[in-house]
């Protein structure tokens, strides 16, 4: 089984010495902040790239992230205090302190998320799972007391995962400092992917996935169907490069969930139930599988085509092909069903709607969108499926087809999904007249990044073309700003310990 490793010096990264100063600056910051305390260890987990594959990770379709070098790390020092007690580089996230409860029996209970949105409420997210599993697995019943500093260079609310980053990097910290010294990546990972439940954001568990399994010069194919798991993968091409380009469009998902990423996730649980009924899979054995407990898109094509084997990509882009049929003729209403309609085709009471589809999240809408979101699941998990095809073959074309693949996904993001908008449009379209080959929104979506796939060859005009718009589009920015905003990373390695102060 393969465990987070624990490591003694910064090589893992493709720049050690640029890293080194900024760890440095971690230990004298956090020394500034705990002056009579000694850093025992620093925890550390990478921000991700989607570079196709988004929206269908909570129908449990596989997707196609990478690990990149942007990360958060924490420098921790251990006591016997009751306490912990977070502070960050930044200054513009306030020191905060939790108190620990006597013990761990009900610490999602007794650790409350704050009402007012702040950073600790994401800390707060880790220490509760963390808990949890301690609770669960150990013999530990209380927490030891912990003074960290953490520091971050994954663009918040870039769509980069820097919120999955924070809470697999706390979930981590917590474990360590508390005597899990062989933690797996799968263990990891299972109790990380519902953290950021705890603040209202239900996502699927890509994110806290890629950041965990990340190696270096790999992307991964995460499954998960039996079980959630990264498998490491190097691409057939020497000369490819992921430039990722922060749009500057901020988008937080807790603040913007409940119209954009928590309705997605519920208009494709009733698209799921609606398609059950339909296609007479009501009282089968079909998986109840949702976040919502119902039906996912994943578990009605089971059901309907049979069940298939993730890695069985064959049998996977048959049943998806027949699925996106499906949707064409079964999901009648194109323009958004209302409430009134859904009830009537479900055969149930508009409370028995609202009690199962709007109280476990708040959410926002005028309509309900639910061919556009089940067609875009279905085209998009086919179109992962036909990267990893061409991923094992020796084709001489390989730029121009993953290129394709990329920009029909972006389409559909943009139209079936509506997590684009027009000038993230706008930097695709530059981006390929410039060198890239496919460009296309990654993660959330409603802003963030955009993820281009380019070669060496063609990597610095593209810069150049992207630098240029960045200049235009905002007069101000200044050269820092601009490095920030283009980043060249390679796959890196994900979620680790280390254990080492001398660097």
């Amino acid at each position: 089984m393969s465990t987070v490793p624990i490591l003694k010096d910064l090589s893992f990264y493709s720049n050690p010495d640029l890293q080194k100063s900024r760890y440095e600056n971690l230990i004298k910051s956090f020394k500034v902040n705990f002056p009579n305390d000694e850093v025992n260890f620093i925890a550390r987990s990478p921000g991700r790239v989607n570079l196709i594959g988004d929206h269908i990770d909570y129908n449990y379709f596989p997707v196609l992230p990478m690990a990149i070098e942007v990360d958060v790390i924490a420098s921790v020092s251990l006591n016997d205090s009751n306490k912990i007690v977070i502070t960050n580089t930044n200054p513009n996230f306030e020191r905060y302190t939790i108190e620990l409860p006597a013990n761990l029996e009900n610490i999602d209970k007794d650790i409350r998320i704050d009402d007012v949105h702040s950073w600790g409420n994401y800390f707060k997210c880790g220490l509760i799972v963390a808990s949890k599993f301690l609770n669960e697995t150990t013999t530990t019943n209380s927490l030891k007391g912990m003074h960290i500093t953490f520091n971050g260079t994954v663009p918040t609310g870039g769509g980069l995962s820097s919120s999955a980053a924070f809470c697999v990097t706390s979930t981590l910290a917590i474990l360590y400092a508390n005597g899990c010294h062989q933690i797996s990546k799968s263990d990891l990972t299972k109790i990380t992917v519902v953290s950021e439940h705890y603040v209202g954001l239900n996502n699927g568990g890509m994110d806290q996935c890629a950041s965990i399994y990340g190696e270096q010069g790999k992307a991964l194919q995460i499954q998960f169907k039996p079980t959630i798991k990264g498998i490491p993968f190097k691409f057939p091409v020497e000369n490819l490069v992921f430039l990722i380009t922060n749009s500057l469009q901020v988008s937080n998902k807790q603040e913007t969930a409940p119209y954009h990423y928590n309705l997605r996730v519920v208009e494709m649980a009733i698209a799921s139930d609606l398609l059950a009924k339909k296609l007479n899979l009501e009282n089968s054995e079909l998986v109840k599988d949702s976040n919502l407990g119902g039906f996912s898109l994943r578990s009605v094509m089971d059901g309907y085509c049979g069940e298939w084997k993730d890695d069985d990509y064959e049998t996977g882009i048959l049943h998806l092909q027949k699925m996106i049929d499906v949707v064409e003729t079964k999901l009648t209403n194109k323009k958004g069903y209302s409430v009134d309609e859904i009830c009537e085709e479900l055969g149930i009471s508009t409370e028995e709607f609202k009690t199962k589809y709007l109280t476990k999240f708040p959410i926002k809408f005028q309509a309900l969108k639910l061919y556009q979101r089940a067609l875009h699941v279905y085209k998009e998990s086919l179109r992962v499926l036909q990267v990893i095809k061409l991923l094992s073959s020796n084709t001489s074309d390989f730029f121009n087809k993953f290129g394709e693949l990329m920009n029909e996904s972006q389409q559909d993001l943009d139209l079936l999904n509506e997590s684009s908008n027009s000038k993230l449009n706008e930097i695709c379209s530059i981006a390929l007249s410039n060198g890239s080959f496919g460009s296309r929104v990654t993660g959330a979506g409603w802003g963030g990044s955009i993820v281009h796939l380019t070669n060496t060859e063609d990597l610095p005009n593209l810069i150049d073309s992207l630098r240029n718009y960045y200049k235009q589009e905002f007069p101000q920015i200044s050269e820092n700003e601009l490095d920030e905003a283009i980043i060249d990373s390679k796959p890196g390695m994900g979620s680790c310990i280390i254990a080492s102060t001398k660097f």
